[in-house]
C-alpha cells in the first residue's frame, strides 16, 4: 500500500508541466481516519481503605477503542533554501476535528460518543527527493504543539451519579507529524502523513464521591482519560 501511495505521488509530480517548488503561504484541508481509546477508572475507599472489590460491577469502569473520523485545517507558510530548493521548512497553524462512537456498554441507555478539536501550532521540515521543473516529490517530518478539547455525552448520567465531578475542555498536546508530499502545477500539492499526538488528555474527574455500596457508605475517586493513538490523513494543498 506505501508502495502504491510512493508511486501516485510521484507519478503526478512528474506527469505535472508548470513550474518547480517555491517559498509561499498555503491553505490546506485533509481527511482524517485513526484510532481513540477510552478509559474510565473507579475506586471506591473506606476510611483510608480500598474497597473497590465490593463494589462488583456498580462502579463505571470501562477501556474502550473506537474507531474516529474527521477533517483538518492547515494555514501557513513554507520557505526552501538555496538555488537547487532540495530543503525547506513550513510553519503553520492547524485545527483538526475527529468523531469516535464507542458503542452501547458504558452509558445505561445511549451510546457513548465524542467529539475532538485539536488546534495548536506546528514546523515542519521539507525535503525534497526530486526537485524538478515539472515538480517535486519528497517527505516532511515535524513536531506541533497545542490543545486538545474533547466533547462527551452522558452529561445526565454524570449529573445524577457524579454531581461533583469536573469536566476539562482544555489539555496540552504536543504531536509528531511525518508523510510524503508533492507539489505540481506551481500552486498544487498532495500530501499522505500520520499524525500520533504523544499525550494522554484527562477529559472528567470526580473526588470524594459518596456512593453506597450495600448498607456502608464509600468514597468514589473517578477518571476519565481519552487518547487519540494516532491519524492518518490525506490533504490538498494551494500555495499562493
Amino acid at each position: 500500500m506505501k508502495k502504491i501511495l510512493a508511486g501516485t505521488l510521484c507519478s503526478v509530480a512528474l506527469a505535472s508541466s508548470a513550474f518547480a517548488e517555491d517559498s509561499g503561504a498555503f491553505v490546506g484541508v485533509s481527511y482524517q481516519f485513526g484510532q481513540t481509546n477510552a478509559k474510565e477508572t473507579t475506586t471506591a475507599s473506606m476510611s483510608g481503605k480500598d474497597v473497590t472489590s465490593m463494589a462488583g460491577g456498580l462502579l463505571p469502569n470501562f477501556n474502550k477503542k473506537a474507531y474516529t473520523n474527521g477533517a483538518g485545517l492547515k494555514i501557513g507558510y513554507k520557505q526552501f533554501f538555496g538555488q537547487s530548493k532540495w530543503f525547506g521548512l513550513r510553519y503553520y497553524a492547524f485545527l483538526d476535528y475527529g468523531h469516535s462512537n464507542f458503542g452501547s456498554g458504558i452509558l445505561p441507555d445511549e451510546k457513548y460518543h465524542t467529539d475532538m478539536f485539536s488546534y495548536g501550532v506546528g514546523i515542519d521540515t521539507l525535503w525534497n527527493i526530486i526537485n524538478k521543473e515539472n515538480g517535486s516529490f519528497g517527505i516532511f517530518a515535524g513536531v506541533g504543539v497545542g490543545a486538545d478539547t474533547w466533547i462527551a455525552n452522558g452529561k445526565d448520567f454524570q449529573d445524577k451519579y457524579l454531581p461533583n465531578g469536573k469536566a476539562t475542555y482544555a489539555n496540552f498536546q504536543t504531536t509528531i507529524d511525518v508523510g510524503l508530499r508533492t507539489n505540481f502545477a506551481k500552486h498544487h500539492g498532495l500530501e499522505v502523513g500520520v499524525k500520533i499526538p504523544l499525550l494522554q488528555d484527562e477529559i472528567f474527574k470526580d473526588t470524594n464521591e459518596p456512593f453506597k455500596i450495600g448498607p456502608m457508605s464509600a468514597n468514589v475517586d473517578t477518571k476519565t482519560n481519552v487518547e487519540l493513538n494516532y491519524s492518518v490523513y490525506v490533504s490538498y494543498l494551494y500555495t499562493f
